[in-house]
């Protein structure tokens, strides 16, 4: 047996321990978990200062909060799941509470990999929050960082000088704040690698105080007003396991449910992936009659210089074509655009015939859509054209009970016009607040059936043969979507922002996605040139925007390159040739690793300004920082000599 229960461990009284190959897990009477080598080192505990709560409401309606370990009567049973063995802590008894809870611990004792895992049993009474369980706490002076999923990925060393940002890394759900279910702790050779199993409702606070200590601390949330089901995390406790390793950690994981799927096995379905790696991105914001024939003779321009082109098509508005609508904000590109009876001036006939001129030019077609859009007001809304629901009332609000049900009728009207499309992007389907879930009484959906429904959309897209793409890389997409269009944008940055001045960065960013996911989707990086939507969007020029271009592993775009305008502005000055020649490199590069897995990711001085990655089929490149400069070794046109990006605006 792999457990086994005592009454005392090093004279404090305990519930019970468990073994491992080289962790010994102890749990005691007031729920304090402690983590030991199995030589008796103490490695790890859960924080003492903040022990597990849980937030309970009463059949009147009262809510109070309690401490788990508050418990009159607990009793402790054997568990077993597959390869985990351990016990189940059953708690009740509670004061002015009638219920019953569950903490379970278990150990696969091949992997020294820890189950936790927290349900409510019994009882009239309603748990709606269990916070703090677990949070883990690493003082300053014990050196090493936190591994955060935020954007691309976040290294908080112990010495780094800024407090984490309060609004919002206090705490945030992880699918949409979080990218990644994944989050580490790492002091000297000892590491603390957590993977949330039951996501959706995991709320994760990351704390960091200058001089004090960082923190992280994993609380439950209801599933409308429930806690409805078991909620689980996986805690694995090493020796030299550093953020690489936990990445690949999660992709083994993922692999085995299913999320992780790379793109070379998504080309079999969708054929259009091959293409489109081989493209650079250009974007055409918004519809405007006047720019459309410019626009097309740009396409040649490029196409004659070399250039295969993914085309963003350009937005329309929900209510119509206006010219106060015909800029890349106002111009919604709402679902209820795709279902307008005349979109734009000429109608249907003339975004089909637009989209057949930039296929006969060899491009691929890129729609844009905004699932969540709502029925606009106004003179030019007529309510007898647009979705109603079962009550004959057009659909105003944002719910996503019916997500598939929209889309399907986006998808047969488009192929009713013969709007011929090759990629349809998901705006705000992945965004850093994601999606919220409808909690009408008429059609309750939960924060997973939210997610769920916008795969079911994403595969829908497949099946009509459009590859499907999201707004930004989140992992629960991965397997159902292809594209992404950033990995990394202002949301999803660490960053302080002070009364006055632009804001700063925080910690050090690292390529954590693109280490479990960057051969299973095509993503793109802001980089430090379009400021199309407001300033703190782009990346910072001074941190030398065309290194993590590469570093990121990211998708060429011409917008995203200083004055990247469509319809482009300038086409022979010394600044376009530099960006023209940049786009050519950046696209050999990244068509020559888009299928290859990011394999490690390395700091090469000890101010991490000098860095590596290296890929599945041998390609390796590394950057300086301090001197903006880059070398490839593996991708046919470098010579594996360091160079400079050479464009303005490259830092």
């Amino acid at each position: 047996m792999p457990t086994t229960r005592i009454a005392h461990h090093h004279g404090a009284p305990t519930l019970f321990i468990l073994f491992g190959q080289h962790i010994t897990p102890v749990l005691d009477h007031d729920l304090n978990l402690t983590l030991s080598s199995s030589d008796g080192r103490r490695l790890w505990e859960s924080s003492r200062s903040h022990p597990p709560t849980f937030a309970v409401v009463a059949g009147d309606g009262a809510r109070q909060t309690l401490p788990l370990s508050s418990a009159k009567e607990i009793s402790v049973t054997d568990f077993a799941e597959g390869a985990y063995h351990g016990h189940t802590v059953r708690l009740s008894g509670y004061p002015g509470a009638n219920l019953a809870l569950e903490l379970t611990l278990a150990i696969d004792p091949r992997s020294d990999e820890l189950l936790i895992q927290t349900a409510q049993t019994h009882g009239p009474d309603t748990v709606v929050r269990i916070d703090h369980c677990y949070r883990f706490e690493k003082p300053i002076l014990d050196g090493g960082y936190m591994v955060l999923p935020h954007g691309s990925g976040y290294l908080i060393p112990a010495a780094c000088p800024d407090e984490l940002p309060g609004q919002g890394l206090q705490g945030g759900l992880i699918g949409a704040r979080w990218t990644l279910p994944l989050f580490g702790m790492v002091r000297g050779r000892d590491a603390l690698c957590i993977i949330v199993e039951t996501w959706w409702d995991c709320d994760v606070a990351a704390l960091h105080r200058p001089g004090d200590g960082s923190a992280l601390d994993f609380s439950w949330l209801d599933s409308l007003g429930t806690l409805d089901y078991p909620r689980r995390f996986l805690l694995r406790c090493a020796e030299g396991l550093d953020y690489v390793g936990m990445a690949k950690l999660y992709r083994e994981y993922a692999g085995q449910r299913g999320l992780l799927c790379p793109l070379a096995e998504k080309a079999e379905q969708t054929p259009i992936i091959t293409r489109y790696i081989q493209n650079i991105l250009v974007r055409w914001p918004a519809w405007s009659p006047s720019d459309a024939e410019t626009v097309l003779t740009d396409l040649r321009r490029l196409r004659t210089m070399g250039f295969g082109i993914n085309f963003f098509f350009p937005k329309w508005s929900s209510s119509g074509y206006a010219p106060e609508r015909a800029t890349a904000t106002t111009a919604n590109a709402g679902w209820q655009a795709f279902l307008h009876p005349n979109p734009v001036p000429g109608g249907w006939s003339a975004l089909v015939e637009y989209a057949r001129a930039i296929h006969e030019l060899g491009c691929t077609v890129q729609g844009f859509i905004n699932p969540r859009t709502q029925v606009p007001d106004g003179p030019a809304f007529d309510e007898t054209r647009w979705p109603h629901d079962a009550d004959g009332h057009p659909i105003h609000d944002l719910s996503v009970h019916d997500a598939v049900d929209r889309i399907q009728r986006v998808l047969d009207h488009v192929e009713g016009q013969r709007l011929q499309l090759d990629v349809l992007y998901y705006d705000g389907y992945s965004a850093h607040l994601g999606l919220p879930p409808d909690h009408s009484p008429a059609h309750p959906v939960t924060r997973r059936q939210t997610f769920e429904g916008q795969n079911a959309c994403f595969a829908e897209t497949r099946q009509r043969g459009i590859m499907p793409g999201g707004e930004l890389a989140r992992f629960w997409c991965m397997a159902d979507c292809d594209y992404f269009f950033f990995t990394d944008w202002s949301n999803d940055r660490l960053v302080n922002t002070p009364n006055q001045g632009a804001p700063a960065p925080v910690g050090e960013p690292i390529p954590l996605f693109q280490l479990v996911f960057h051969d299973c989707c095509i993503a793109g990086f802001s980089g430090g040139g379009y400021r199309l939507y407001a300033p703190g969007y782009d990346w910072w020029p001074d941190r030398t925007p065309r290194l993590y271009e590469l570093l990121f592993a990211s998708a060429p775009a011409h917008n995203w390159l200083p004055d990247g305008y469509v319809p482009v502005r300038d086409w022979d000055s010394p600044a376009a040739r530099q960006r023209w020649r940049w786009l050519k490199r950046w696209s050999a590069y990244y068509s020559t690793i888009a299928m290859a897995e990011m394999v490690s990711h390395r700091f090469l001085s000890a101010d991490s300004t000098q860095q590596r990655v290296e890929f599945a089929n041998g390609v390796i490149a590394e950057f300086n920082r301090v001197s903006n400069q880059f070398r490839v070794i593996g991708v046919p046109g470098f010579s594996g000599d360091w160079e400079r990006p050479d464009l303005e605006g490259n830092g």
